[in-house]
């Protein structure tokens, strides 16, 4: 229990969200519904004056699946993976973000960037 107290008391909370998180085990397809749901629960944090940082993988997954690539993709294949699967997450963020009229941006930051 005094993890959740301690919790509770932070004003901001980092989220990092993956490929199981935004799609499908089985198919690889981005879930729609399982992200929806994760954009309602930020807003109730924010509205409870929570900072929310989302920090989402997930776009090499989803432009695997796009691409139909079935092994795991490396060098320039992982690349071009990641630039189609970024577009469309972005797209989806994008569109269950504007329902709570919320902007969003992404930064892209590699291991140099830090």
């Amino acid at each position: 229990m005094e993890l959740r107290a301690t919790l509770k008391e932070k004003k901001r909370i980092v989220i990092k969200v993956g490929t199981s998180t935004v799609t499908y085990a089985k198919t690889g397809n981005i879930n729609l519904e399982k992200l929806e749901k994760f954009v309602r629960v930020l807003f109730n944090l924010r509205n409870r004056g929570k900072e929310i940082i989302v920090v989402s993988s997930g776009a090499v997954g989803i432009g695997k699946n796009v691409l139909g690539i079935i092994e795991k993709p490396a060098g320039s294949v992982k690349q071009a993976c990641a630039a189609v699967g970024q577009g469309r997450l972005m797209m989806i963020y994008e569109k269950f973000f504007a329902e709570y009229s919320q902007l969003t941006a992404q930064v892209l930051l590699t291991k140099e960037s830090v």
